[in-house]
């Protein structure tokens, strides 16, 4: 069963590169360049070095980039496990193997690294999960502690799900948590890594926090 990383990128910076440099050869790479800036153009050169490229001119979003990747391993592979990893450095190698390491023996679950906060933590990541945490629940009845982690690892078991799963930005990653029906979450807990307050993540909490807590309202409305 072949491993496989994934990773949207969106005007990264040299962490992307010090990520792939941290990934061992046993894995094959995917990189999304999602639309960057031409500044970025090099940098992603570079990342050619150690990983299949995937690049289109206009930022999309990050459901987009990880379905394109998606789609991307579909045509090529026939069993594998896919873990999609941040460009950012907030992922680690180690954790992702943990991920990996879970789904060969659980090829019908999602897994999710599950990240924790202390007084260490940005405030804004902290109301926002513990917000997201909360919302969700009420509305499906599942208890998921880490409803953003972007640390997540399926076997093609699931790929189809994926890649019929709505949404283009932040808010894929939690239709891909409202939709689950029969299929498990298992949370693996991992390393909490931030750098400079979290300024280097493209979320942008007023508009893609509103597209999230949108899918969760008219979730609860259909269901």
């Amino acid at each position: 069963m072949k491993k496989i990383v994934l990773i949207p990128s969106y005007e990264p910076d040299n962490k992307l590169i010090e990520l792939l440099k941290s990934i061992d050869k046993s894995f094959d790479i995917i990189v999304v360049n999602d639309g960057s800036s031409k500044k970025t153009n090099s940098l992603f050169e570079d990342a050619k070095k150690y990983a299949h490229l995937i690049s289109y001119e206009t930022n999309m979003g990050k459901g987009y980039a990880l379905k394109e990747g998606y789609k991307y391993i579909k045509d090529k592979y026939k069993e594998y496990v896919v873990v999609t990893m941040d460009s950012d450095g907030q992922h680690k190698i180690e954790d992702a193997k943990k991920l990996i390491d879970y789904i060969v023996d659980n090829k019908n679950d999602l897994a999710i690294g599950k990240r924790t906060w202390d007084k260490t933590t940005p405030i804004r990541s902290r109301i926002g999960n513990y917000l997201t945490r909360k919302i969700y629940k009420k509305a499906t009845g599942k208890t998921i502690y880490d409803t953003q982690s972007g640390l997540r690892a399926f076997s093609n078991n699931l790929m189809d799900y994926m890649l019929n799963i709505k949404g283009n930005r932040y808010e894929y990653e939690m239709n891909v948590l409202l939709n689950l029906k029969d299929i498990k979450v298992h949370e693996i807990p991992i390393q909490t890594i931030y750098f400079n307050n979290n300024k280097g993540s493209h979320f942008k909490w007023f508009d893609d926090s509103k597209r999230v807590y949108k899918v969760i309202r008219e979730y609860k409305k259909q269901s």
